[in-house]
């Protein structure tokens, strides 16, 4: 005759639930710890990709008459520099911020992308055009005023050969503003379309899955 072999479990439910846990958290503290760097590493390089692909940004970049480059009076090729900058600064105001999670499994681990003011953006130098009588903040004109009339009483008259950018320059009547299919709000503008959407979710989760071997 066999005998029955039994097993008694003298903690109780939430005993064991509570030493689980304790070992999710740990092991999560861990690998989250080791891999940082690397995520911020690998989230700072799809913020490069995502902000440079974005329509706004080849368009300061071009040297055609009726570009944004030639609207704002951006100076022959400060373009280029314009657009680095840009992506400069968003990449280093990306961050991390990591709390760690305790036997409740209460933590967690953000990805900061760029500051909800824009502040990093706005105060660039590059962000500004200078002229005889002061500086033009074309920077901010394309992130937050919208559809809003800049300029009164002139127009950009697209030429080229003439203007600081040598692809057109203000003449008087009518009036200005930021051209609709690139116009943007503190709420909606090209670096917020670059940086919230489905495909970009998709993206920093895939970063998660390679790091914690899912």
């Amino acid at each position: 005759m066999k005998n029955n072999i039994s097993i008694k479990i003298i903690d109780s439910i939430g005993d064991i639930q509570k030493k689980v846990n304790k070992a999710i958290a740990e092991e999560a503290n861990r690998i989250l710890s080791q891999s940082k760097s690397r995520i911020l590493q690998s989230a700072k390089l799809l913020v490069t990709d995502w902000i440079s692909s974005q329509p706004e940004m080849e368009d300061l970049q071009s040297s055609s008459v009726g570009s944004l480059a030639g609207q704002f009076g951006l100076y022959a090729g400060q373009g280029q520099g314009v657009a680095v900058a840009i992506q400069n600064s968003i990449r280093n105001a990306t961050s991390i911020d990591f709390k760690k999670f305790n036997h409740n499994l209460v933590g967690g681990f953000d990805i900061n992308f760029q500051p909800s003011d824009f502040l990093n953006l706005l105060n660039l130098p590059q962000g500004f055009v200078n002229y005889e009588n002061g500086q033009l903040p074309w920077l901010d004109w394309l992130i937050t005023k919208g559809d809003t009339t800049i300029v009164v009483n002139y127009h950009y008259n697209a030429e080229t050969g003439i203007g600081r950018s040598g692809l057109g320059n203000m003449v008087k009547g009518g009036s200005f503003r930021v051209p609709p299919q690139f116009s943007g709000t503190e709420s909606n503008n090209f670096i917020t379309r670059a940086l919230i959407g489905e495909s970009q979710e998709k993206a920093i989760t895939k970063i998660f899955e390679k790091e914690l071997g899912g």
